[in-house]
């Protein structure tokens, strides 16, 4: 199947034109929006916090969890990192935009921006089906009223809750 840029509403895709810096973002966005629906999600208009609600039942059991952790990759060791960070402040008001991310875990922005891109890649390699074991969207979102235009990352409390209990 080849996608190619066209105006034909019938075909099935839209083309969008997207900044590269942007599609991590987009794609992250998108997979938030959508996923409720894949997943059967009760509600009619998929919210961040429907997402929150499906995100005990993401398939992340503590041995996955520790697979990952432990795969010895820079991603896997960003994505811990990530994970210590925003568990000590979980849920909404815990959400951390790339820029302080890469601030708060000394990481260059553009290494934090990949993050979303590194993980797709590892997980549909080594974990398939499974979806990134943070939550990221997109800043405009409800997610993160007037606090710009920008990647956004948080944990549910429960994915805190288990990645405290696993890094004892």
């Amino acid at each position: 199947m080849s996608i190619t840029p066209s105006a034909d509403s019938n075909s099935g895709f839209q083309y969008v034109p997207v900044p590269n810096e942007h599609v991590p973002a987009v794609l992250t966005f998108l997979a938030a929006r959508l996923l409720p629906r894949v997943q059967g999600a009760a509600a009619a208009d998929p919210s961040p916090s429907a997402v929150v609600a499906d995100a005990p039942n993401d398939g992340w059991t503590d041995e996955l969890l520790l697979k990952f952790a432990g795969m010895g990759s820079l991603t896997s060791a960003n994505v811990s990192r990530m994970l210590d960070h925003l568990s000590d402040e979980p849920d909404k008001d815990g959400a951390r935009s790339t820029r302080e991310l890469a601030e708060a875990l000394d990481l260059k922005y553009s290494v934090v921006k990949n993050i979303p891109t590194q993980v797709s890649r590892t997980l549909g390699k080594h974990f398939a089906g499974l979806t990134a074991p943070y939550w990221g969207l997109w800043g405009t979102d409800d997610f993160t009223p007037a606090r710009g235009d920008e990647m956004y990352f948080a944990v549910t409390p429960e994915r805190a809750e288990q990645w405290k209990r696993l890094r004892r």
